[in-house]
């Protein structure tokens, strides 16, 4: 396995140890890899003085674990993230599936560390950008959500930015619109920025449906949430545990494991356990294995009308509907 320890900012002196430690070199935007390596695309774009954007699209011929150790403390990352195949957050031993069918919008302060694997085989197509707290906090500042406490959303000893999501469909379209053009093209630079700026302007619309809780958060409450989201996935046919016991495994207070869940998330841990849920759910059904009723009993719902009504409530249409569209 390759170890990468390395570093992100909107500068862009951290190309030359992350392009060595791959066994490659920069030339121009690009970080050049090896073909026994991860061969691909890794575009680095300036967008602006205040935004840089990273587009990665390889495939791995061997393992990868990427340590993110940044020295700068001065921006914040957004990954949106379309990896398929084998690809893991990691944070002391806890683990988290990130990409197409996991998290595939991931949000850092810089302040935070983060590791993350990529085993061989998978192929990854992100795009990351790493922005100004200063240009943030002047986006930020237009939503009127955000008017009375915008200095403390910035500040380290009462907030921290982090955020554990899916990205929308919005989102995924500009991803895959950018996909469909070559880095070598004269455009491409033009290109990146209108899909960057969308994918911010994306995120901050995101911002204005979702709770805001102001929290300090620490490496070992991150722990402590995705280690409770695995328990909740491991038990995923059960029926929902209880806030008091999940609570009571990461050793926190019902009323802070409630709010640092949807911090980091965005979701309740109902709702968490819900969404996914429905998705093993959603994976059966597209086998054509399987019965409604069938299904509805292996993930616990009460009845098959009662799985109908909730994946109706969550992808817009019935089952049966969903499968004439595949």
């Amino acid at each position: 396995m390759r170890e990468v320890i390395h570093q992100y900012g909107v500068e862009l002196d951290w190309m030359e140890n992350m392009a060595a430690q791959l066994g490659g070199y920069v030339e121009d935007n690009f970080i050049k890899v090896p073909d026994d390596g991860s061969p691909g695309t890794r575009y680095v774009c300036s967008i602006n003085e205040q935004i840089t954007s990273f587009v990665v699209h390889v495939t791995y011929k061997e393992d990868v674990l990427y340590k993110l150790r940044n020295t700068r403390h001065d921006f914040v990352s957004l990954f949106f993230n379309l990896t398929e195949g084998e690809a893991i957050h990691l944070l002391d031993g806890v683990s988290r599936s990130i990409g197409r069918w996991g998290y595939n919008l991931s949000v850092f302060d810089s302040n935070l560390d983060g590791d993350y694997l990529v085993k061989s085989g998978c192929t990854t197509y992100m795009v990351a950008i790493f922005i100004k707290k200063t240009a943030l906090k002047n986006y930020i500042s237009d939503i009127p959500l955000y008017e009375q406490i915008l200095e403390s959303v910035f500040k380290p000893e009462l907030n921290t930015i982090v955020r554990f999501d899916r990205m929308s469909n919005q989102a995924w379209w500009l991803m895959d619109e950018l996909r469909k053009f070559s880095a070598s093209g004269p455009l491409y630079d033009v290109l990146i920025q209108g899909t960057v700026y969308g994918l911010i302007s994306d995120y901050l619309d995101q911002l204005l449906m979702q709770e805001i809780i102001l929290e300090k958060v620490v490496q070992e409450d991150i722990n402590s949430i995705m280690s409770s989201q695995s328990y909740l996935v491991e038990h995923i046919k059960d029926p929902f545990p209880g806030i008091a016991t999940l609570a009571s495994n990461v050793y926190m207070s019902e009323t802070k494991y409630k709010r640092i869940f949807k911090k980091i998330t965005g979701f309740t841990a109902n709702n968490f356990f819900l969404s996914n849920k429905l998705s093993f759910a959603k994976e059966l059904l597209e086998t054509g294995n399987y019965t409604i009723a069938e299904i509805a009993a292996e993930f616990n719902f009460f009845d098959a009308s009662h799985l109908i009504e909730q994946f109706k409530n969550t992808y817009g249409v019935t089952p049966k509907e969903y499968l004439n569209l595949l």
